[in-house]
């Protein structure tokens, strides 16, 4: 029987297990699928929803003075905030300034809206989460996604925290 490949889903949330003063690479792998989404020809919007330590903006030397948090707060329209960067087709939401109530705004209404906006735009959405311990937001964005890119550190992520985080 002929297996049917599924298409890569529209929202790709990446996410890691712990914060690490050095990380484990979640920002580089959402940084590197959403360039790799491009070069296949599709158009992506990678957006910056750690909104506790965001660090898109630094791999691209872009300003995060304004953004997502901004939009979700209700003060700017969408358009205002994404940055159109020189490498074809690929454009970026940073996170903007960190609120005092980051997991309020990713579980609200106006970012589901926010997404179903941007699909009508892009072809694929990259999300950039905060580490799944101790906050709430990358749960709250798993449920609004097509799949989640979860980023391990050989020798540092155990099985346990595998599991944990998987469930």
């Amino acid at each position: 029987a002929r297996v049917k490949s599924r298409p890569l889903g529209r929202y790709i949330l990446v996410t890691a297990i712990n914060p690490t003063p050095l990380g484990e690479g979640k920002t580089t792998t959402a940084v590197n699928t959403a360039i790799s989404l491009t070069q296949l020809g599709a158009s992506v919007l990678l957006i910056d929803a750690d909104l506790r330590r965001p660090a898109v903006h630094k791999a691209f030397k872009i300003s995060h003075a304004r953004g997502l948090s901004n939009y979700l707060s209700g003060k700017v329209a969408l358009n205002d905030l994404i940055i159109d960067l020189p490498i074809q087709n690929l454009s970026v939401l940073p996170c903007g300034p960190i609120p005092p109530n980051p997991a309020e705004l990713v579980s609200s209404e106006r970012m589901k809206e926010m997404l179903r906006a941007a699909s009508q735009l892009y072809d694929h959405i990259i999300i950039d989460s905060p580490p799944l311990i101790n906050v709430t937001d990358p749960v709250i964005l798993s449920t609004i996604v097509d799949g989640t890119i979860l980023v391990v550190q050989a020798g540092r992520s155990t099985r346990d925290m595998l599991r944990r985080s998987r469930q």
